[in-house]
Formats: C-alpha cells, structure tokens, sequence
C-alpha cells in the first residue's frame, strides 16, 4: 500500500458525535480540529515523535493477521528516528469460546506473531485458570505492563514490569524526551465477586489513582519523563475520576483505555481519552510530537482510528489463527436447534447498544424453558390457575418475562442466515457458569429499568429481552410484556440475572430493589442457564425422536397378534419404539444409541467427540431414573 493510498483511507475515517451511538461509531466530542488528522509521513528534523498503535478487549483471533500488516506498513512509512509501538490494554485471554477450550493457545500465538509490544491486565484474565495465565506471561516476547498489580505471581518473569520509559529524539539530535507508561487495573470489587477462588491467584489490586500518584512521581522526578500516560483498564466513570484528580494541573493529557467495548475519543477535564473499540477491528493510531527543545512545552496529540480490514492479512499468520479455531470443530457440528426467520438476520454484535437478535433469541429460548419446567412442575387442570400460581414459590412460578444485560452476550457475531443453534454459539454467546434467578416487580418498574439501559451511550447494562417483550421504535417506550400491553400496575415475573439488578447500570431497579432486598432470591435459587436451556433442548428432540420412531415401527395391533394372551398395548408400542433405537438388542438404549438417532432419524449434526447433547436427551428418557433406558421408560 502506497503512502498515497494510506493517507486517502485516513482521511474518510472520523465520525461525528450521535446519541445512542453503536460501539462501531466513534466519540470524538469536544476536539479541536488539528486533534485529529492523517500523519502517516516521516517526522521533521526538529520533532520528536512516538506513534502507539492500540487495541484493546480483544475476543477473537480474526484480526490480527491484517494488523500485522498494518504496523509493517506503518514503520515503513516513517523515518528512522520515529518509534512506533503496539499495545493491547487487557482483555484477551478471555472470555470467548476459544480461550475455554485451549485456555488463550491461540491468543497468545497471534499476540507474538503480530506482535504486539505490551500488554496490560484487564479483568477477563482473571477468567482462566491461574496456573496458565502465568505460563502465558512468562512465554510471552513482550513487555507485560502491570503498575497496581504487583503481588501477581507473574512478576517474577522477565517481560513483567512496574512501568516503562520511551525514549524518542529529534532527526536533528537537538532534543530528547522520555514518556512514562504505567498500566492500572480497576480494582472494583464487582468486576471479581462471582469467583470461587480469589481473582489473579490472590493477588492484590492496589488503588489505580494512588498507585499513578506514586509513579508519576517517580517517573517524573526520578527519571526525568516529560510526560506520563496511564494505561487503563477501566469504565468511563473511572477514566473520569482520573481526569478530575489532574484538572488543575493538566499534567495527565492523554488516557489509553479499554474496558467499554465502543471507540471513544474525547476530551474530559482537558485530558484526552482514547479507547479503540473491542476485537481490533479499528486500532487506535496516536500520534505524540514535541516540535522545539523546550522542557516546558506541551506535547502535540493526534490521533484517529482506522479499520484493520484496510489492511492484506499476512498470508502466514492467517493460516495460524484460521488453524487455532480447528478445536472447535466438533462443537461447531453439534446441532441444538433451528434459527426461526423472526430472529433473522441473527447477529450478537453490539449487544451493548441495541437489543440484538441473538439477545432476543436467547432471552425467548430461555423464557420456552423456564416455561417447559414450570409446567412440569404445576398441575394445569387447577381451575384457578392464578391461584395455583400464588401457591408456589417464586422461581417455580410462570414466568412473564427473561431480560438479560447485553454484556452478557459476548459473541460479537454476524451469523449466516442458514446458520444454527450449536454447541459453539451456546458456548460463545453465554458463558458456562451464568446464572439466573427469579423476582416480582410492577410493570411501571421493569419498563423503566428496560428504558433506562437503552438511553444515551452503549453500556454493559444495555437489557435484551424475550420476544413478548416490545418497544415503541422511537420513544423506547415499553409496550408490551409477554405480548400483551404492559399493566404499570400489575406484578410481573421477571427471570434476570439478580447482581445485575442492583450494580446500578438500570438505576431504576437499582433504587427499587435496594428499597425491596426481600423480593431477591437466594442463591441457592438460582438455575445456570447453560443447564437449562440444554434440558430444554433435549425435551424437544426426545419428543422429536419419539415422533420418528413412530414412523419407523409397525403396527402396534398388528405385532400384538404374535401374542397368544393378552398384551399391553403401550408396552408393545414401547417395546418396538425401544428396538428402533437399540442397535445393540439388548433391551436398553445407551447414550450413544440416541447420539446415533440424533444423526440418523433427526438428520442432525453431531459430533462423535461431543455427546453432551446425546446425554441430556437419555437423562429426559430416563423416566423412571434407574440410570438406563429400557422399556419400561417407553
């Protein structure tokens, strides 16, 4: 790519600012025009330049071969006293679908291939077992960038640093500078409440802005750096408070963050905040200038971001990353259920910002199982349902509605339209352990707590919700509730993540449920939405098996005149339905006998390796609990 070529694709590349913005918009308010322009030339013999090229929030492998090809392009382009340096500011090692089967192989093959220079912590390593997090970092040929987290057991390795210096210098040789980089985990508690064993193996998160006090300090008076950018991993809210702290003095100009998974480029407190966007699908290109041989003067910060798509992927590493998601064949092939075209084009990408398809579809498929369970649990011939209702407990009464907060949809996907419901799009989409409860609340609460996610900027908390559950396209008004219009006064049933009602993402519910901590359920009340979904799946192709060993069998009166004496009907019935799927005849169907009937009766895909799916349907035959299949089930 010519330097001519390059600086055209910069030049179309900013966007302006728009309300409810999606995460592949950028925010760019409150910048002056020379804060972003194009650059991509060698520098003057009188400035002084670095160029930091950063992602950050990286969940898939698909991108890093073209960004290879970008930083060639990059350092080929400019002079050699120019440093050009690559960042990702944490969350990579999980959590995606890859990472949960090779624990981040993958992510860290593509990371030093690339490569790229420094990494920093984000929550999401905390994901995986700590033992491999520390063989990733000691494997590592980078720079391992951790300021706040230093009781981590990875800082006994070489690549592990407190904090680093670059040094740049002008063509000329007139000046020289030095930038302090230091790197700051937010430490909120919530980010880490939901695991077993303490986050990062124990270790300690010290306070980010008490911790950047004190290297800044030491960086600038110490070691002499003219300028000291911190390198976040944090929401917005927190890049914030850093700003607040440095208002007056000014001396934090630039802030490189991830956390928010939609690009950011704003000025707060006149420090400037950059964040590139998830999965490196735009990297953020910074450029910092110190043009005179001045102590006191301030450096020049231009930035924008470009699409990584502009870029030949390096033909060598493509087939390495396209070669890591081989693992995951299996799971691929392991059909769970057809996309019905209400829920098409199906897509789980910006789930942050919109209610997505795959939101939608994944909050009804759960709401159809709650319901399958709460109907197996009930007796529906009472002749006041209601009342058989008010009977039960809360998680085992009907339920209304499932809303789910758009970060817990990870998959970040455009699926094709004859796609299916796999194994692999459960894993991706919804992680292993997630966990649903059950609560009451008015309509009057629960569309506001909806209408509350969905006003303003793309967050975490931004709700996806079953399909009775509507919306009025330009109000964002709530209009309907398990299909019919929604009764402000009427309590509903509502399935949710219950963290997510009060960790103050929907303020709404925040205050109502803070007010109202009776209506919470236990913990022990809660059902993993992985379990269920996969009971409700294999109900359906248990009765869908039933249906076609019906096809396959005789006549069950015609087989009952064998008998000499007379028969139970159902038994005979049972007993031809059973031998269809015996392949064996011994008098009782294995899981591997409905693994096989899932291919061969079904037509699914399946997977000899994966027979997860072939053992939630034997658990739905096994009717009377013995642990086998035989007769007496069918």
């Amino acid at each position: 790519m010519s330097l001519e070529s390059f600086q055209e694709i910069l030049s179309g590349l900013f966007f302006g600012r728009g309300g409810g913005r999606r995460p592949d918009e950028a925010n760019q308010e409150a910048l002056d025009s020379n804060d972003v322009k194009t650059w991509l030339q060698p520098c003057q013999p009188h400035e002084a330049r670095l160029t930091i090229v950063q992602i950050t929030d990286v969940y898939t492998l698909d991108n890093f071969a073209s960004l290879k090809t970008m930083l060639q392009e990059i350092r080929k382009a400019q002079g050699p006293h120019d440093k050009v340096i690559s960042m990702l500011t944490g969350d990579f090692l999980a959590p995606y679908l890859l990472s949960s089967i090779d624990r981040g192989e993958g992510m860290m093959m593509a990371i030093n291939e690339t490569p790229i220079d420094y990494l920093t912590w984000g929550n999401h390593e905390a994901d995986i077992p700590h033992k491999h997090v520390c063989r990733h970092v000691k494997n590592y040929t980078g720079t391992f960038i951790n300021t706040n987290m230093q009781s981590h057991d990875s800082m006994k390795y070489d690549c592990s640093v407190p904090y680093e210096i670059i040094e740049i210098s002008s063509p000329d040789g007139k000046h020289q500078h030095k930038i302090g980089l230091v790197a700051l985990l937010s430490n909120d508690p919530k980010l880490y409440s939901h695991f077993k064993e303490p986050a990062f193996g124990g270790a300690t998160i010290e306070d980010p802005w008490e911790t950047l006090a004190k290297y800044k300090k030491l960086l600038e008076e110490e070691h002499g750096c003219d300028l000291v950018i911190p390198l976040e991993h944090m929401y917005v809210p927190e890049n914030t408070k850093t700003t607040e702290i440095y208002k007056d003095c000014q001396s934090i100009p630039l802030i490189l963050s991830g956390h928010d998974h939609h690009r950011i480029d704003q000025k707060i407190n006149n420090t400037r905040l950059i964040k590139p966007g998830m999965d490196a699908v735009h990297a953020a290109i910074i450029e910092i200038v110190y043009d005179k041989n001045d102590p006191n003067a301030k450096p020049i910060i231009r930035s924008t971001f470009v699409p990584t798509s502009t870029y030949q992927p390096c033909p060598e590493l493509k087939a390495k990353t396209d070669a890591a998601y081989d693992v995951l064949l299996p799971l691929r092939n392991t059909m769970l259920a057809q996309v019905l075209p209400q829920f098409l084009p199906l897509t789980s990408k910006n789930a942050r910002g919109s209610v997505c398809t795959m939101g939608k579809l994944v909050c009804s498929m759960l709401k159809q199982a709650l319901l399958q369970d709460y109907y197996a649990a009930t007796d529906e011939s009472s002749s006041d349902e209601e009342e058989n209702h008010n009977n039960l407990p809360i998680m085992q009464k009907k339920i209304d509605a499932v809303i789910l907060m758009g970060g817990n949809i990870r998959g970040n996907e455009d699926y094709p339209d004859d796609s299916f419901f796999s194994l692999e799009t459960l894993e991706a989409e919804i992680k292993s352990d997630e966990v649903v409860g059950f609560t009451e609340m008015p309509g009057s609460v629960l569309a506001a707590g909806i209408e509350a996610t969905h006003a303003g900027d793309p967050i975490p908390g931004w709700f996806q919700y079953d399909d009775g559950i509507t919306q009025d396209p330009v109000t964002k008004k709530v209009l309907t509730v398990n299909g019919k219009p929604i009764n402000p006064k009427r309590v509903y049933r509502v399935a949710t993540k219950i963290k997510d009602l009060t960790n103050g993402q929907s303020p709404p519910l925040k205050e109502y449920f803070l007010a109202h901590p009776e209506l919470l359920p236990a913990k022990g009340q809660y059902v993993n939405i992985h379990s269920t979904l996969m009971k409700f799946f294999a109900r359906g192709m248990f009765r869908k098996l039933w249906e076609a060993t019906g096809e396959l069998i005789p006549d069950p009166e015609l087989a009952a005149e064998d008998y000499s004496h007379p028969v139970n009907m159902n038994r005979i019935e049972g007993r031809l339905r059973l031998a269809v799927l015996d392949r064996d005849n011994d008098g009782f169907v294995t899981v591997d006998d409905i693994h096989h009937g899932l291919r061969d009766f079904l037509g699914l895909s399946v997977e000899d390796e994966y027979k997860n799916l072939a053992r939630k349907v034997h658990a739905c035959a096994d009717i009377t609990g013995k642990g086998v299949v035989s007769v007496e089930d069918f």
